[in-house]
């Protein structure tokens, strides 16, 4: 058309030149410019019925193309298809699939350009359409193209086509953009019935970004389309980590199964509430969840009967505890567990056959891993030398052992080696604690028999003994020190005993029980009584014991024995009293100590009565004691 109107315009100046000088009138102007119009529209004419769609030529390659795709002729079906297009060329579904064929065909940089000039043309851009140009631009390198028409071709199927989901999720890995990915993956997951390789890349990415809550409710959403437990499982594992409890408490509250997966998020629970403090209620969610929703395990069975013995309820601990003891399998650690309490148990209701009955059941269900128990169970039972048999034994084997030739420098060796020296130390260490016991035991029966004390003194001075190889050994063993020093105040080293304290309450150190070394120290001061500053000491000690055990609950009514001693010691008999009243346990029946200082404060109040009746209890327990042949031998 340009060539042809360049040509009028040469033709049309010759003409005007051979006028020479004669002017264009008006007349002359209208004509030239009619003759051009004519021109023009004639070449238009000519090249609208040039690009003239044949309709029915199209329509005709259209049903052709589709019956070869039918019968499987994929090369004869494009060959109708590329004359579809070429017969309707202002078709936009025709001009993509020239492109689309083009593309599946390895031309992609052809394919690109029919697609671009397919998408100039008029009509309603699909989502094919544009996933094809999302596709193109992929293969073209251009990532910002590749994503506006992925978004729009997503957002055009209304995120309903899962193939089309996919590819974009397999571009935004391609350029990782996990935020982006996260959305799209959210979208695909419920497409696939939450496939578990997707799932798995979903939950990755999550952590990676630390989307805490958006994984709690990936599982959620999860367990609702699959009905999954473990999903629910891992959820309310979530929610734990993130103290969501009343959520926690929300879906424990629908459990009515006895799953693994139903127990274990009973327990899960029950172990979050215990450790903020909330023991009630994770003892009154337990309770309900085993007796009233039938959630029953065995494993269930031991906490809620390990529970109830610490609430008081023995009988139903005691069935609870030996059903799940015989029911639990290979879970030895929780039989174990089971077994000890219904031997601590039996020893508070003195059956002491059945104490050591359980004890050895728990040593069989640990494999014999639990020999240190059994023997101190032999000590409480009074079987002194059934225990040292058995721990002379372990001590020889341990002794003897050593490592095989060749392997000694084993990183398995190494750990061998260390658990050999545990077994060492830990056997010594249950030895000398026995040894301790028996004195006590000794002198328990009768203070005031010489013979006893020669053999309890005797027992002492042994303990000692490995007591302070065990420290020599290991001198960041600060329990070993707590013991040895306890045992030497009970040898009347006082002077030791009380340099060793000092320098274990030097350290803040969770492995000892800094309450129990300020109590007995400080009980020990004010026993004494040797000078009004050691006195004064010990009170300090005791009274920060008992703020320390009141910040956990309930104080030791053994510190409150010593806070009471305090008193008597300082003439405050009245508040020594009122102390001493708050005791309520029934193990100090027994107790000939608390007798002693009962007897001393009601004796310094007046109350002759109840000073009699302390004094007759505590001659009961230890005949021979000096108060009690003080106070008999002057009435």
């Amino acid at each position: 058309m340009i060539a042809t109107l360049f040509t009028m315009s040469l033709s049309l100046g010759a003409c005007a030149s051979s006028k020479k000088s004669s002017a264009l009138t008006a007349a002359d102007s209208a004509a030239i410019a009619a003759a051009v119009n004519a021109k023009l529209d004639s070449i238009k004419f000519a090249e609208e019925q040039a690009y003239a769609p044949n309709l029915d030529a199209a329509h005709e390659s259209f049903i052709r193309a589709q019956e070869m795709e039918l019968r499987g002729e994929k090369a004869l079906a494009n060959v109708f298809w590329q004359h579809a297009a070429e017969s309707d060329p202002k078709s936009r579904y025709l001009a993509f699939k020239l492109a689309e064929i083009m593309m599946s065909q390895g031309s992609d940089s052809l394919a690109l350009l029919q697609a671009q000039r397919a998408q100039t043309l008029k009509g309603r851009a699909t989502a094919s359409q544009l996933g094809i140009l999302a596709h193109l631009y992929v293969k073209d390198g251009r990532a910002d193209s590749a994503r506006k028409y992925f978004n729009a071709a997503l957002d055009s199927s209304r995120y309903q086509d899962m193939t089309l989901l996919y590819d974009y999720s397999l571009f935004l890995e391609a350029i990782q953009d996990a935020k982006e990915l996260v959305r799209v993956y959210d979208l695909l997951l419920p497409q696939v019935n939450f496939m578990p390789t997707l799932f798995q890349r979903q939950l990755k990415l999550l952590l990676d970004l630390g989307r805490d809550s958006a994984v709690v409710e990936l599982f959620e959403k999860g367990h609702e389309a699959t009905g999954d437990k473990k999903m629910l499982l891992q959820m309310v594992q979530g929610l734990v980590f993130q103290k969501r409890l009343k959520e926690v408490q929300a879906v424990v509250d629908t459990l009515t199964e006895s799953t693994q997966e139903d127990e274990s998020m009973v327990v899960l629970l029950m172990s979050a509430l215990a450790e903020n403090n909330k023991r009630d209620s994770a003892y009154a969610m337990l309770k309900k969840k085993y007796l009233v929703d039938m959630v029953r395990t065995p494993l269930l069975a031991s906490f809620l009967g390990q529970y109830e013995n610490v609430y008081g309820d023995v009988d139903s601990a005691k069935v609870h505890l030996k059903y799940a003891a015989e029911n639990m399998g290979d879970q030895r650690v929780y039989v174990t567990s089971a077994y000890h309490t219904l031997s601590a148990i039996a020893f508070k209701e003195k059956k002491t056959k059945d104490a050591v009955r359980y004890a050895e059941k728990a040593d069989s269900a640990a494999m014999g891993g639990d020999k240190a128990s059994l023997a101190l169970t032999y000590g409480t039972a009074g079987m002194f030398n059934k225990a040292y048999k058995m721990l002379d034994s372990l001590i020889a084997v341990w002794d003897k052992w050593t490592p095989m030739e060749g392997i000694a420098d084993s990183a398995s060796m190494v750990r061998m080696k260390m658990d050999v020296e545990r077994n060492r130390r830990q056997f010594r260490n249950v030895y000398a604690r026995l040894l301790s016991a028996e004195a006590q035991d000794i002198l328990q029966k009768d203070i005031g028999d010489s013979v006893r004390i020669k053999n309890a003194m005797g027992l002492r001075e042994r303990a000692d003994g490995l007591y302070k190889d065990l420290a020599s050994k290991d001198s960041s063993d600060l329990q070993v020190r707590v013991v040895r020093a306890m045992n030497l105040e009970r040898m009347e080293r006082y002077d030791e005993a009380f340099a060793i304290f000092e320098y274990v309450l030097r350290f803040v150190n969770p492995s000892i029980d800094r309450a129990e070394v300020l109590n007995y120290y400080g009980y020990t001061l004010i026993d004494l009584n040797r000078s009004p500053e050691e006195l004064d000491k010990g009170i300090g000690m005791v009274d920060q014991a008992l703020l320390m055990e009141e910040k956990k609950g309930e104080p030791s009514e053994a510190y409150l024995d010593s806070r009471a001693w305090g008193f008597y010691r300082k003439g405050k008999f009245e508040d020594a009293l009122t102390v001493m009243k708050l005791i309520k346990s029934p193990h100090f029946d027994d107790d000939y100590v608390y007798w002693e200082h009962m007897a001393a404060i009601y004796e310094a109040l007046g109350m002759k009565n109840e000073t009699k009746a302390a004094y007759k209890k505590l001659k009961k327990l230890q005949p021979h004691h000096p108060a009690v042949k003080k106070y008999f031998n002057k009435k």
